[in-house]
């Protein structure tokens, strides 16, 4: 028996109708803490709850629940089709606009919007960062893509944000996809990639070196957090 079996804990595909309770773990455990959120300011707001509602609803995200069936954890991820046309041109199109949107945000005095565009953008730059980039590379038909993960506070079991992405890794084989990729930002959620899982680093940037063209740092208050990289490894044989 493992040592989650023992303390009780069950993992299962996110159903939508816990997506507030979703919602509620990460508002307390995840927007105060990720670097990249919480230098610009963003905390759950309904835009936030939209994008973790939709990718819910893709049913390849993963809970981890107690003996009391409340969920002390979750690995949220997308599933990316190479075929899937409208998905690909509304993100193109979305990257492309970053910039315009936030000037738009600067004249409609949105601080926070304007500030996630332009970080945003510096950043997928700096990591060239493309799903739709990988599926010739990778010669694959579907990608798992990194939304999240996170674990509450009280939760305090060793090892459950490796076994909620291992768990993701699974669902994301059962559906098809050949590949798992992520954005990371976080010195924990680094440790579980790339040192536990033995996720491939294609890109790094350093946050003190994370800066405009006026030298300034993008993000302020990373605290411990050093760096922000992309990784993937192949989850079939």
């Amino acid at each position: 028996m493992s040592v989650f079996a023992e303390a009780g804990i069950q993992f299962s595909v996110i159903t939508p109708d816990r997506t507030e309770e979703v919602l509620q773990l990460m508002a307390i455990n995840f927007f105060p803490d990720e670097p990249l959120l919480r230098s610009i300011g963003i905390t759950r707001n309904s835009l936030m709850d939209s994008l973790i509602g939709e990718a819910i609803n893709g049913g390849s995200c993963v809970m981890a629940t107690n003996s009391s069936g409340k969920i002390i954890g979750v690995r949220l991820t997308e599933i990316y089709d190479k075929d899937d046309g409208f998905k690909k041109n509304f993100e193109r199109l979305l990257m492309c606009c970053l910039p315009c949107m936030g000037r738009i945000a600067k004249i409609l005095r949105k601080p926070v919007l304007r500030k996630s565009c332009k970080v945003f953008d510096a950043l997928l730059s700096e990591l060239d960062y493309d799903v739709w980039t990988l599926f010739d590379k990778f010669g694959c038909q579907k990608i798992l893509s990194d939304v999240c993960v996170c674990t509450s506070k009280d939760a305090r079991v060793k090892g459950l944000g490796t076994e909620l992405v291992k768990q993701g890794e699974s669902v994301g084989r059962e559906k098809g996809c050949d590949y798992s990729v992520n954005l990371v930002t976080g010195l924990y959620s680094g440790k579980i990639f790339r040192e536990k899982l033995n996720y491939t680093v294609r890109n790094e940037v350093f946050y003190a070196r994370f800066i405009d063209k006026d030298g300034k740092l993008y993000l302020n208050d990373t605290r411990e957090h050093l760096s922000f990289f992309s990784c993937h490894k192949k989850i079939t044989e």
